[in-house]
C-alpha cells in the first residue's frame, strides 16, 4: 500500500521517500510470496490511473461472477459483473507480480528515492510542529508529511500517540492453491460453513486460491496433514459445485485479528493500509480498503498542493480521516456482521438467513446496491478511484 501511494503521488512533484525494511530477496518479503490479492474492480481503477495495472493485467484473473452459498441449506445468491455493467467484478493478482511491478516503478523513478533494506526507527511526531522527523537506518529526515504502512504488525503506531481497538478472532486463516478438473469460467465462490467462511477465487491459469478460516487447531490440522487427506476434506466441505479438487500447493496458515486505530493522523502523521485498520479477511476487502486510503490521501495532497497550502496541515489530515474513518468502521461492522449471521446455527438465524441469500437473488436492485459497495464504486469517489489522474479535474 505504501509503494501504491508513493506511485500516486509521484506526478505531483513531491520529494518522496520511500523506506522499505524488508529485503526483497528475503524470505519474508511480503511483496514477493506466493500469496495472492483480490482486487475489487475499484482497485483496478486505482491501479489504472497510477499506471501499474497494465504492469499486471496479463497475470491478473478476472472474477466474472460470485456464487455465495450456506453449507448444509438452501439459500444461495449469484452476483455478475453484467448486474453492474463492468468488465470484471474484481480480478485475482499473484502478490509476486504486484510486488515487483510497484518495485520496478519506485526504482525507475527520478522523484522517488527508494531504499531497501532501511526503517524507520523513530518518529517525532508534535501535533502543531511546522515539520516532522525521521530517524531511519539511513540517517535523519526532516519532512512535512509522514506516512506509515508497515503492514499490519505496525510498530510504529504502537506508542502513545496513538490509540486503537483490537479483538483476536482465535482463528487462523488457511491458503494455497488448489487445482481441479474442470474450466473455473471466471467464477468465485464463496461457501459458509458452520467452522468459518471458505472462498475460491479464480486464478488466471484455471487453478483456484483458497482462503479457508478455520479454529486454530483445525486450521493447523488441515496444514499438517497429507495432500490427499486435505484434498478429502476440502471436497467434503465445499461440495463438486467447482468440480473434482485433483491438487494443493503452498498451503500455510495466519492468524486472524481485527485492528483499527481511533484516528489514522497524529500530528504531521498518518497511518494507512493495515497500519491503520486490519479486519477479517470474509468478502475480500483488506488490501481494497488500503488502496482506497491512498485514494482518498493523495486527493486531499493534491488539492492542497493546488490551493497552495501545506500538505502535512492539521486541516488537510482532518479531512482524510473523516472521510477514512466512516468507510473504515462500515467495513468492519460489515464483515464482523457477515461472521455474526453465518456462524451462529440457531435454527431461526439459520432460517433467516437463508431467505436473506434468496431475497438478494431474486431482488436485482439489491443486488446491484450489493455489488457497487462490495468492487468499491459506490458514492462520491476520489478521482483515482474512478480512472481518473490527479491532474484532472
Amino acid at each position: 500500500v505504501g509503494a501504491s501511494l508513493a506511485c500516486a503521488l509521484e506526478p505531483l512533484g513531491l520529494k518522496i521517500t520511500v523506506l522499505e525494511e524488508t529485503p526483497l530477496d528475503s524470505d519474508q518479503q511480503p511483496s514477493f510470496d506466493e500469496r495472492t490479492i483480490a482486487l475489487t474492480y475499484g482497485s483496478r481503477q486505482i491501479f489504472d490511473a497510477i499506471g501499474i495495472w497494465q504492469a499486471i493485467e496479463m497475470q491478473a484473473g478476472p472474477i466474472h461472477r460470485i456464487h455465495v452459498s450456506n453449507r448444509g441449506h438452501a439459500g444461495f445468491t449469484r452476483l455478475d459483473r453484467q448486474q453492474i455493467g463492468t468488465d470484471a467484478l474484481g480480478y485475482v493478482v499473484p502478490t509476486r507480480v504486484l510486488g515487483k511491478a510497484l518495485t520496478r516503478r519506485l526504482q525507475q523513478s527520478s522523484s522517488i528515492e527508494y531504499h531497501c533494506p532501511a526503517s524507520a526507527t523513530q518518529i517525532d511526531i508534535e501535533p502543531h510542529a511546522k515539520a516532522a522527523r525521521v530517524v531511519s537506518t539511513i540517517g535523519v529526515i526532516d519532512t512535512d508529511l509522514i506516512v506509515i504502512a508497515d503492514g499490519g504488525r505496525s510498530s510504529l503506531t504502537q506508542g502513545p500517540s496513538w490509540e486503537k481497538t483490537t479483538r483476536s478472532y482465535s482463528e487462523q486463516a488457511l491458503i494455497g492453491i488448489i487445482g481441479v478438473d474442470r474450466p473455473h469460467n471466471g467464477t468465485a465462490f464463496e461457501r459458509f460453513t458452520e467452522h468459518g467462511p471458505l472462498a475460491l477465487l479464480p486464478l488466471k491459469d484455471e487453478r483456484f486460491a483458497l482462503a479457508w478460516t478455520l479454529p486454530e487447531q483445525r486450521a493447523q490440522q488441515m496444514v499438517d496433514c497429507d495432500p490427499t487427506a486435505f484434498l478429502s476434506a476440502l471436497q467434503d466441505t465445499f461440495g463438486d459445485r467447482a468440480g473434482h479438487f485433483t491438487r494443493c500447493e503452498g498451503r500455510r496458515v495466519y492468524p486472524l485479528s481485527r485492528s483499527i486505530l481511533t484516528s489514522p493522523i497524529s500530528g504531521r502523521c498518518v497511518a494507512i493500509g493495515n497500519s491503520a485498520h486490519r479486519v477479517h479477511p470474509v468478502a475480500g476487502q483488506g488490501f481494497n480498503l488500503g488502496l482506497r486510503d491512498v485514494a482518498e490521501l493523495a486527493e486531499q495532497l493534491a488539492n492542497a498542493l493546488r490551493a497552495g497550502d501545506d500538505i502535512g496541515d492539521t486541516a488537510v489530515l482532518r479531512a482524510y480521516a473523516r472521510t477514512r474513518e466512516r468507510q473504515t468502521r462500515r467495513v468492519s461492522r460489515f464483515t464482523d456482521g457477515l461472521l455474526q449471521i453465518f456462524a451462529n446455527e440457531f435454527p431461526g438465524l439459520s432460517a433467516a438467513r437463508n431467505i436473506g441469500l434468496n431475497l438478494i437473488e431474486l431482488c436485482p436492485a439489491a443486488k446491484t446496491l450489493l455489488l457497487r459497495r462490495t468492487v468499491g464504486i459506490a458514492g462520491p469517489l476520489p478521482r483515482l478511484a474512478r480512472g481518473l489522474s490527479l491532474e484532472s479535474a
